[in-house]
């Protein structure tokens, strides 16, 4: 998988301390970054600073990357581990009875109920390690697809889908507590 040319130029000068550049990387990944901080994080605050450290370490790591690399699945897995290291600095136990905040307060009447069941659905991931909820968002939530999930997170296909699998089964026991009987 090659490096699309805009992201090559944009590392090159990375690579060569331009300002523009950073400037560039953080207009271009920033968001991306912090997404999946906060899949990891549940939390806005601690997503926002899991997010600075990883941009930080991409551009103190930049001659590390290889071109012929997805320069997008190298800041997901930056982004990914420095979550997950943050939470574990950050917090010692998994809170399941915290309170839920979401990303996006300014819901539109129109998609409430798609949003209301995205809700439940990122609740029930609370029960997920991070790895399965990480699977579950990019598969579900963001709808990529399994290929997708598999360059994004470095898992092998059959792992992929076992985590899709177990996950879900691990939701489906906790999905009462969230959702009425119809």
């Amino acid at each position: 998988m090659d490096i699309p040319a805009v992201d090559e130029g944009m590392v090159r000068l990375l690579r060569e301390g331009d300002r523009k550049a950073v400037n560039t990387f953080v207009d271009r990944y920033g968001q991306f970054m912090y997404h999946v901080c906060y899949k990891v994080l549940l939390n806005t605050d601690e997503a926002e600073e899991a997010t600075q450290d990883a941009v930080m370490k991409v551009i103190q790591a930049i001659e590390n990357f290889k071109l012929k690399s997805s320069f997008k699945a190298w800041c997901y897995t930056i982004a990914f581990r420095t979550a997950i290291d943050y939470k574990r600095k950050v917090r010692k136990h998994v809170d399941l009875e915290g309170e839920y905040e979401l990303a996006n307060e300014d819901m539109a009447d129109d998609n409430i109920h798609y949003d209301e069941t995205k809700q439940g659905i990122q609740l029930l991931m609370r029960h997920l390690d991070d790895e399965s909820r990480m699977v579950i968002s990019l598969f579900y939530l963001e709808e990529k697809n399994i290929r997708e999930v598999i360059a994004l997170t470095g898992l092998t296909e059959s792992n992929v889908k076992i985590k899709l699998f177990r996950a879900r089964k691990e939701m489906t026991k906790h999905a009462d507590k969230y959702f009425e009987k119809v």
